[in-house]
């Protein structure tokens, strides 16, 4: 997750989609397959860990070191969590 974070969503992510999720179609059409499935199963098991929206907030944004917090476009962590693990099947 961190390498999704970091080189995909960085302080400039903004200019290469126009909507954030369209930034893990990215992902899931250039990283090899495998890395594809172990973020998706990575995600998964950050969401069954039954984490709050707190504790996802700062494993994707402290943690991961993205530059997109969802939460400025209106969307709770957990859904953020739950549309990247959709986009990336």
């Amino acid at each position: 997750m961190r390498y999704l974070a970091q080189a995909y969503f960085h302080q400039d992510y903004d200019l290469e989609a126009e909507e954030p999720i369209q930034i893990l179609t990215e992902f899931r059409e250039v990283e090899p397959p495998e890395a594809v499935e172990e973020l998706r199963a990575s995600l998964e098991q950050i969401v069954a860990s039954g984490m709050g929206e707190d504790g996802l907030a700062e494993v994707w944004l402290e943690t991961a070191g993205a530059s997109y917090d969802p939460r400025q476009d209106g969307i709770a962590m957990s859904l953020w969590f739950h549309q990247m693990i959709d986009s990336l099947m």
